[in-house]
């Protein structure tokens, strides 16, 4: 299956269990993997026979700016639910959403969650 990777999408917002997090915010950085079928967009070079990955990053920064959620487990699920109902032709989605100043008092680089669905199996919840 072909894919369309959107790697490292930074987007501010307010997840988090402390009090915080949801009040100062912080840095999520998100990574995307769409399978679809891209032979038409290839043969045709015409936008409309592709995935806008424009749109889907203002999609992706609509769900994790613009929503509160207290684990990034919920924020990465959310997304892909949103890609697969606006984006009919999105096959599979493979999400890394990175959240590189957590607080737990640890030098770190990042946590992070990778969840990975397909169309056939995602039951929209």
């Amino acid at each position: 299956m072909d894919k369309i990777i959107i790697k490292d999408l930074e987007v501010y917002a307010y997840h988090g269990v402390a009090e915080e997090e949801k009040v100062m915010g912080q840095l999520f950085i998100v990574s995307l993997e769409l399978s679809a079928d891209l032979e038409a967009a290839a043969q045709s070079d015409n936008l409309s026979h592709t995935i806008h990955y424009g749109e889907v990053c203002i999609d992706v920064e609509k769900v994790v700016a613009f929503q509160k959620y207290n684990l990034i487990e919920a924020v990465a699920m959310t997304v892909i639910n949103k890609i697969f109902e606006n984006y009919p032709t999105v096959q599979s989605i493979k999400i890394s959403l990175k959240k590189p100043w957590a607080p737990i008092g640890k030098h770190l680089k990042y946590v992070a969650v990778e969840l990975e669905r397909s169309r056939e199996n995602n039951d929209g919840k």
